[in-house]
């Protein structure tokens, strides 16, 4: 592992794509190809569901955050999660992201809320696809994009929980990986 160097920045803690899930976001992001010139693309590396994010971390914050989690792991159990459809961030004619929406799910509600952090905002969860870098020429191609994603509608495991970072000048590393006890409901 590379050795992490503080102040950490951009990092967050999530629950990643894997397997078909992973497979999956990569054929949406093939499916947009031809839009490439307007979106800025997610990492086909490293999708995610974003749990909590703090912009920058020193030392002992990224100690104590690090011994929570297994923590939080430690409660749950592995779930499946819903994606089915495409939303967006920003207002009518100004979308700035575009994200796989995430129907409610209780044991993700569940995880959520067992993370002792506050959030800046109302948790909204999502997946994000791509970022629009040209809101105004996306509206003109909007109809076009939702065309060729099709009806998006897929499973996605979850089964840990992942720490991720700019590491190295490398955004949405992944740092650690923290498994959902498969045994939390019997405890």
């Amino acid at each position: 592992m590379t050795a992490l160097s503080f102040p950490l920045r951009s990092v967050f803690l999530g629950l990643p794509l894997e397997g078909d899930a992973k497979k999956q976001f990569r054929m949406l992001q093939d499916a947009l190809k031809p839009f490439e010139n307007i979106l800025r693309f997610q990492s086909p590396e490293t999708p995610h569901l974003t749990l909590q994010f703090w912009p920058t971390l020193m030392e002992i914050e990224y100690g104590q955050i690090e011994k929570q989690i297994p923590l939080i792991a430690e409660k749950h159990e592995s779930f499946s999660l819903k994606i089915e459809g495409v939303e967006f961030f920003g207002k009518h004619g100004d979308d700035h992201v575009m994200h796989l929406s995430v129907p409610f799910s209780e044991p993700l509600a569940r995880l959520r809320k067992s993370c002792p952090w506050p959030l800046d905002r109302p948790f909204h969860p999502h997946i994000t696809l791509a970022r629009i870098d040209h809101p105004q020429r996306f509206v003109r191609e909007k109809k076009k994009v939702l065309k060729a994603l099709g009806s998006v509608s897929f499973e996605m495991p979850v089964n840990l929980l992942r720490l991720y970072g700019n590491v190295a000048g490398k955004s949405q590393t992944p740092i650690a990986d923290f498994p959902l006890d498969a045994a939390a409901m019997s405890h």
